[in-house]
């Protein structure tokens, strides 16, 4: 790894979240909204949250059998929606709301529950 690349990938740890960018309102495929939307950075391309940043942040596992039973459709739209804070008030999850559409936040929230089917 080069010099650059250590710097960028420590300074990219202590960064909070960046507020996503919006995402064209035309894409629907979930797949292609969960990489747009920059999900796969903390979440990982399989839903596992097996990243840097997502072991950082605690992030759930989509394809927990547990986070699937205890976690309710209503839950995953309101965090896609609002994002989450940790105790402190720091951002864990940027908000969505402004950045995708409303059938947006939803494919995506149908999307996860994909992953405990894998």
């Amino acid at each position: 790894m080069s010099l650059a690349a250590f710097a960028l990938s420590v300074v990219l740890q202590q960064a909070p979240t960046a507020p996503p960018a919006p995402v064209s309102p035309g894409i629907q495929d979930p797949k292609e909204l969960f990489s747009k939307a920059k999900c796969v950075f903390c979440h990982g391309e399989d839903g596992r949250g097996d990243t840097e940043k997502g072991h950082k942040l605690e992030v759930p596992d989509f394809t927990s059998k547990k986070w699937s039973e205890e976690t309710s459709d209503k839950e995953i739209l309101e965090t896609i929606r609002n994002g989450t804070k940790d105790k402190k008030g720091k951002v864990r999850m940027p908000a969505f709301r402004t950045k995708l559409t409303p059938g947006q936040i939803k494919a995506l929230a149908t999307y996860l529950r994909t992953f405990a089917k894998k």
